[in-house]
Order: C-alpha cells, then sequence, then structure tokens
C-alpha cells in the first residue's frame, strides 16, 4: 500500500497493534499497552488526519486522546506535536505498506518515550 500524494485515503480507517514505553527509567509511570488508532479526515486541512488513540483496558477501549497529524506524501510520514502545561511531545508515524511504525518523544529534549507499530484493520 505505497500511497501516492493524492492517497490519504488510505491512511483513514482503525489501525491496532502496541504502545511501547522504551525509557522506563526517566518515565517510570509509563505502561507498555495494547492500542486502536481511529484516523480520520480533518475538514479543509489539506494533507491533515486526526488520530484519535484508545488504549485497551480489560478488553475495552478507553480513549486517551485526539490529535492532528500533517501527511508528508514524499516522506510517507505523520507528525504531531502536542504541547500542554504539562507535556511537550512529538509523535512520528512512517507508513510501510499496511503498518505506521511511530515514536514518541519527549520536547525539548528529544528524548523517546513510546515506540508505537500499528496495522490497519487488525483487532
Amino acid at each position: 500500500m505505497k500511497l501516492q500524494p493524492n492517497d490519504i485515503d488510505k491512511l483513514i480507517g482503525d489501525w491496532s497493534g502496541e504502545s511501547v514505553c522504551v525509557n522506563k527509567e526517566k518515565f517510570p509511570s509509563c505502561h507498555d499497552e495494547k492500542v486502536v488508532y481511529h484516523i480520520t479526515k480533518v475538514a479543509d486541512k489539506p494533507n491533515t488526519v486526526n488520530l484519535s488513540a484508545d488504549k485497551i483496558v480489560d478488553g475495552k477501549p478507553v480513549f486517551m486522546g485526539a490529535f492532528d497529524f500533517v501527511y508528508d506524501p514524499k516522506k510517507q510520514t505523520l507528525t504531531c506535536e502536542y504541547k500542554t502545561d504539562r507535556v511537550d511531545i512529538a509523535m512520528e508515524f512512517t507508513l510501510k505498506d499496511d503498518v505506521l511504525d511511530g515514536s514518541m518523544t519527549s520536547l525539548p529534549d528529544k528524548t523517546q518515550i513510546r515506540r508505537m507499530t500499528v496495522k490497519k484493520g487488525n483487532k
């Protein structure tokens, strides 16, 4: 499933897999999770999708947040920066066939927090 510049529609749908902590020493409250991401188009924003993230707890989805990602058709990446009073993180996914392989890093130090791997339509 190699996306072309106008193939952002192929990202739309449900993706599931895992989100694994990679630095428990610096982020001790981090837990490995099974996740489901729901990706939808964002109206009036070209090359932008919304990723609504659920973690699976006791077999049920628990909403974690929704984030707008910018899609780069040449690099086949989705990128997002999310900042609140409490956190400042960057997330990036690279599309490889029907898999989104991603990472979450803290800013501004760019320490990796998580590695996320999800597959489309896999529940």
